[in-house]
């Protein structure tokens, strides 16, 4: 896929561009060769997000890789997650992801949840955590990344408290709730988010052997 292409991706995930079809998808942290993803989009697949950075602090080796086969399959819409660690830098996170990663994905998704590897976890301060958020905003609008935040309630506000970095900065929100069901019926407000972009509605999405969670958005 061209730059140019990419970047419609990620603005036609962020945005939900208004089409008639909504999109079934997952994101996952494993490596899959391109036959895998060709059965996945048999099955209903439109995108896939896949793990770009680590919680321990360093991007993962697969993800290039991945976002290839993933190409290769037919999945026309390829996006990232990025695990924070705070004791890198955000600039220097967000630089060596997007660099790893670069011109093979549409939009870069922070993931904020329990991060339990040694010195990359989340302070015990909501305060400080909503700075290092707002950090790493500002590290991926310096280099042109198309962001967007991965979080349930209970995660950002157990986290974050009342941070509302992202709302504020027109962030999208993807979220976390497994009611398996692809609708938004379930959503309440969080974080300064009045509305969500797309939802990881189920833990085991049980296809072609991929091990990987259910995602869903509307558009």
């Amino acid at each position: 896929m061209t730059n140019s292409a990419l970047l419609v991706a990620a603005v036609f995930i962020a945005v939900c561009a208004m089409t008639s079809n909504a999109f079934d998808g997952g994101d996952i942290s494993e490596p899959y060769d391109a036959s895998t993803f060709a059965c996945c989009k048999n099955n209903g697949w439109g995108f896939v997000i896949v793990r770009s950075y680590r919680s321990y602090g360093a991007v993962d080796v697969n993800a290039p890789g991945s976002l290839d086969a993933a190409a290769a399959g037919g999945i026309e819409y390829r996006d990232v997650y990025h695990f924070p660690c705070t004791s890198v830098a955000a600039s220097t996170q967000v630089s060596d992801d997007n660099a790893h990663v670069a011109g093979k994905y549409g939009m870069m998704w922070f993931d904020i949840e329990t991060n339990y590897s040694p010195s990359c976890g989340w302070s015990g301060d909501k305060a400080t955590n909503c700075n290092f958020m707002g950090a790493l905003i500002d590290a991926g609008r310096a280099i042109g990344v198309h962001m967007g935040i991965y979080s349930s309630a209970y995660m950002w506000e157990s986290i974050m408290g009342g941070c509302t970095v992202g709302a504020d900065n027109g962030i999208p929100l993807w979220y976390a709730h497994y009611d398996y069901t692809r609708s938004f019926g379930d959503f309440s407000p969080f974080g300064g988010w009045t509305k969500p972009n797309a939802k990881q509605y189920n833990d085991a999405v049980g296809i072609c052997g991929i091990d990987a969670d259910a995602d869903w958005y509307p558009n």
